[in-house]
């Protein structure tokens, strides 16, 4: 059967309320065939985000309706797996709070932050040099990358093609995971397979069906303009992160103005 994540925008959203309204979920879920799994709050962005295993969107929506009258604002299916990369977990998180009266009770943000990574496409760069060598720089910097977000607590949701996508809950180790690669990877090396690094923060849902998907493409649309070896980074990541930490290191990274990169979201 399916899964869906759907999302609500509920101003003045509380953790407690969010657990009622999910203990409500499941007094009906098997009215509509459906198993609500666990969700995500937010309580400063306001924001909620469900995982449901459902028949179709029009389950979720007459469950919500029907439990607590909270309909989704947007609703995409998704794989369990991936969510799971992204998000750390697809079931309600072991060390939540049980209230006296049997809430499960926890705020667990779904906002992260990615790093991806990007370089020439691998058989194009296998037949631009000699085999061998294409395949000794990938895995080299295959290695570097995997090493260095294990240390940042960072977790692999995809590595396919010509880059990664690396998840992480906190700005400030997404950042300093990108400067111990960039260190790590020399700027010859670099030029050579076109090796580049974005990093941006977003909602697993907001234009795209695609989870995490506008996030993802405006950190790819920067990576395509960044230049000399530069970490390419959102305005919003910049703001998560201490002014000084890019006041003292701005020869590594590339910003736009709010402005222009508003741009590349059009």
């Amino acid at each position: 059967m399916p899964i869906y994540m759907d999302v609500h925008n509920v101003p003045g959203a509380k953790s407690r309320d969010v657990a009622e309204a999910h203990r409500k979920d499941l007094l009906h879920q098997d009215e509509y065939g459906c198993k609500c799994m666990t969700y995500w709050i937010d309580e400063q962005r306001e924001t909620i985000f469900c995982l449901i295993e459902a028949p179709d969107k029009q389950a979720v929506e007459e469950l919500h309706g029907k439990a607590h009258g909270l309909l989704p604002h947007k609703i995409v299916e998704v794989n369990n797996t991936i969510v799971e990369s992204f998000l750390g977990r697809i079931y309600d998180p072991s060390e939540a709070q049980v209230t006296g009266d049997g809430l499960k009770v926890f705020i667990d943000p779904s906002f992260r932050i990615l790093l991806i990574t990007q370089t020439i496409d691998p058989i194009l760069l296998r037949y631009k040099l000699e085999k061998e060598k294409a395949n000794e720089l990938l895995d080299r910097q295959n290695q570097t990358v995997r090493k260095n977000l294990l240390q940042h607590a960072g977790r692999e949701v995809e590595h396919e093609g010509n880059g990664f996508i690396i998840s992480f809950s906190s700005a400030a180790k997404a950042v300093a995971c990108a400067l111990a690669i960039k260190h790590e990877i020399t700027h010859d090396d670099a030029k050579t397979i076109g090796f580049k690094i974005g990093i941006n923060a977003g909602e697993p849902i907001e234009k795209s069906s695609k989870l995490f998907g506008d996030t993802i493409q405006l950190a790819a649309s920067l990576c395509a303009i960044a230049k000399d070896h530069r970490i390419a980074v959102t305005n919003s990541v910049k703001d998560l992160v201490a002014k000084d930490h890019f006041q003292n290191g701005s020869g590594h990274f590339f910003t736009l103005t709010p402005q222009d990169e508003s741009l590349l979201k059009v």
